[in-house]
């Protein structure tokens, strides 16, 4: 799958995905990015965009369409859980990837009902990446949407 990693404010063809990475950690980001760019499920052209906090992470999707959030549960100030509960009361509606190096057991949010997906961080390879992204799709009702 085609993977740009050019900056997202640029002139991309309509075609083209936006993907907000969210991870404070420079080694984990990219590691995703990189995953997500074996694992697209798509024809269409991925370009990724990352935020390193909650904050961050925010105003950028306030400002910016994005067809999947990749949402690192640990992060400075703000944790995965608070960024996801803002995004559903201000009615973002993007897909997300919660990915963490902590057990699913040990996160108490109901990822489900926030609309995100949980696929371990620690197991994390293109198959798993590409069946969380087809799952994180399907929890808000876009998989067909998108996939055309």
């Amino acid at each position: 799958m085609k993977l740009n990693d050019g900056d997202v404010s640029s002139g991309h063809g309509a075609g083209a995905f936006r993907m907000l990475v969210i991870d404070n950690d420079d080694a984990d980001r990219e590691l995703t990015i990189r995953h997500l760019g074996e694992a697209w499920p798509f024809e269409h052209e991925m370009v990724p965009d990352h935020a390193g906090t909650g904050h961050e992470a925010l105003d950028k999707m306030r400002a910016t369409r994005y067809a999947l959030a990749v949402l690192d549960w640990r992060l400075p100030g703000m944790d995965g859980g608070e960024v996801l509960r803002i995004m559903r009361r201000e009615r973002i509606l993007t897909p997300v990837m919660v990915v963490s190096g902590i057990p699913r057991e040990r996160i108490p949010e109901n990822l489900a009902l926030l609309g995100a997906v949980f696929p371990s961080k620690d197991g994390m390879d293109s198959v798993t990446l590409r069946d969380a992204i087809a799952a994180a799709l399907h929890q808000l009702g876009l998989g067909r949407s998108l996939a055309a």
